[in-house]
C-alpha cells in the first residue's frame, strides 16, 4: 500500500498566504495616493517612491487568490471518495462564492447608482437590463469586485477542467493562452501593425494560468521537490530579489520611457509579474518547514489563525468602504497620513468583521452572505492581555 505524498501547501500555509495577500491588498489601496504622486513627479526622494516599491512587491497577491482557489477546489474534490455530481457542485460550491458577490454588490449599489438610473429603462427596458447586467457581472459595482467576477467564472468551468489540470500539457496550454494578453505583448504586436481586441480585464483568460497551476499543484504534491532540494535558500532569495527588481524596473520603463497611463503600467497582467509570482511561491515552499515550526505550530502565533485569517475574505470585500471614509480626512501626502490610512482602514475592516461575527452569531445565513466564517466567534478566540505579556515577541 502506497502512502500519499504530503500536500504541497498545508492548510496553514494557505491561510497565511490568503490573509497576507488580503492585508497587502488593503495596504496598496491605502497608499495609492503616494503611488500616483510618484507617477506624476518621478521624485525618488519622496514617500511615493517607497510606496511604489511596496506596491510592486505586492503584485503576487491577486494571482495568489486565483492559485489558492484552484488548489483548494481540487483538494476538496480529491478528498471525496467518489466524483461529486455536477448539480451538487454548483448548488454548494458555486453558491458559496455567488451569494457574497451579490450581497456586497447590493451594499455597494450606491456607487454606480447614477449610471444605473441613466439607463433607458422606460424607452428600451431590454437594453437597460443588458447594461445593468454588464455593469454588475463584468465591470463590477466596485473596482475590487473583479476578483469575485473572475473567481465566479473559474468556479463555473472547474468541473470540466480539473481532471485536465492533472496533465502538464494542459498547464502549458493555459500559459500559452494567457501570455498573449499580458504586457508587454502589445508593444510587440504594434511592431507588426497589430493590436489586441478590446477585452474586459475581468475575464478568466487574463488569469487562467494561475488557477490551473493551483489545480495542477494539488494533483502533484511532489511538484518542485527536485528543484527545491537542489536550490539553497540563498539561491531562492536571490531569485526572488531578482524577480522583484525586474518587476520594479519594468514599471519604471512603463511610466518613464513608454509613458503608459498608471492603470496599464501597474497592473497584474505582466510577464514580469508572472516570474515574480513564481519566485514568491518558491520562496514560500523553501521555508515551509521553518514556517510550520516557528509560526503554524507556535502558540504565540495562534491568534493569527483564530482572529485574522478567518476574516480575510470579508476584509477584502469591506475595506474600500472604509477607504472612502478615510479619503475625507486622511487625503494629504504627509507621510504620517500614510501610516494613519493603513491603520484606520485595516483596523476598521477587522473591527467590523469581529463585531458582525459576534452580533450575527445566531444568524449563520447572514454571516455566509457577508463572507464571514461559518463558526460563531467565541471569546476564547481572542488572545487576552496575559497572552501578550507571556509572549512579548508576538
Amino acid at each position: 500500500m502506497t502512502t500519499r505524498q504530503p500536500d504541497l501547501i498545508s492548510r496553514r500555509d494557505g491561510d497565511l498566504l490568503r490573509s497576507t495577500s488580503s492585508f497587502l491588498v488593503v495596504v496598496i489601496h491605502c497608499i495609492s495616493l503616494w503611488v500616483k504622486d510618484f507617477y506624476a513627479t518621478h521624485d525618488f526622494l519622496t514617500p511615493g517612491f517607497l510606496a511604489t516599491i511596496f506596491d510592486q512587491l505586492s503584485r503576487f497577491t491577486v494571482p495568489t487568490f486565483f492559485f489558492l482557489s484552484g488548489y483548494g477546489l481540487t483538494q476538496q474534490i480529491l478528498a471525496l471518495k467518489q466524483p461529486e455530481p455536477l448539480l451538487h457542485y454548483y448548488r454548494h460550491r458555486l453558491f458559496k462564492i455567488s451569494v457574497p458577490f451579490f450581497a456586497w454588490s447590493a451594499l455597494t449599489i450606491y456607487r454606480p447608482w447614477n449610471r444605473i438610473v441613466a439607463l433607458p429603462w422606460a424607452e428600451h427596458p431590454v437594453r437597460a437590463l443588458g447594461g445593468f447586467l454588464d455593469l454588475l457581472l463584468l465591470r463590477g459595482f466596485d473596482y475590487q469586485y473583479y476578483f469575485l467576477i473572475v473567481i465566479f467564472q473559474f468556479y463555473v468551468i472547474f468541473p470540466f477542467i480539473y481532471k485536465l489540470g492533472r496533465a502538464r500539457w494542459f498547464v502549458f496550454l493555459c500559459l500559452l493562452l494567457q501570455i498573449p494578453v499580458m504586457s508587454p505583448i502589445e508593444g510587440y504586436l504594434r511592431l507588426g501593425g497589430w493590436e489586441l481586441p478590446h477585452l474586459y480585464s475581468f475575464l478568466l483568460v487574463f488569469y487562467v494560468f494561475y488557477f490551473v497551476a493551483g489545480i495542477h499543484s494539488a494533483w502533484h504534491p511532489e511538484l518542485f521537490s527536485r528543484l527545491l532540494s537542489r536550490a539553497s535558500r540563498a539561491q531562492v532569495w536571490t531569485f526572488w530579489f531578482g524577480a522583484l527588481a525586474l518587476t520594479v524596473a519594468e514599471y519604471w520603463v512603463n511610466i518613464d520611457v513608454l509613458k503608459k497611463p498608471l492603470p496599464y503600467a501597474d497592473h497584474f497582467n505582466r510577464w514580469a509579474v508572472l516570474v515574480y509570482c513564481f519566485a514568491t511561491f518558491l520562496l514560500l515552499l523553501k521555508h515551509r518547514e521553518p514556517l510550520r515550526i516557528h509560526v503554524h505550530e507556535n502558540p504565540r502565533w495562534r491568534f493569527l489563525y483564530t482572529t485574522f485569517t478567518p476574516f480575510s475574505f470579508f476584509v477584502y470585500l469591506a475595506h474600500t468602504h472604509f477607504l472612502r471614509l478615510a479619503n475625507h480626512f486622511l487625503w494629504g501626502l504627509n507621510p504620517a497620513y500614510l501610516v494613519a490610512r493603513v491603520a484606520f482602514v485595516a483596523g476598521m475592516s477587522y473591527l467590523a468583521a469581529w463585531t458582525l461575527q459576534a452580533v450575527l452569531e445566531n444568524y449563520p445565513h447572514l454571516r455566509f452572505a457577508l463572507g464571514l466564517p461559518k463558526a460563531p466567534l467565541r471569546r476564547e478566540h481572542f488572545p487576552d492581555a496575559s497572552f501578550f505579556r507571556k509572549n512579548p515577541a508576538s
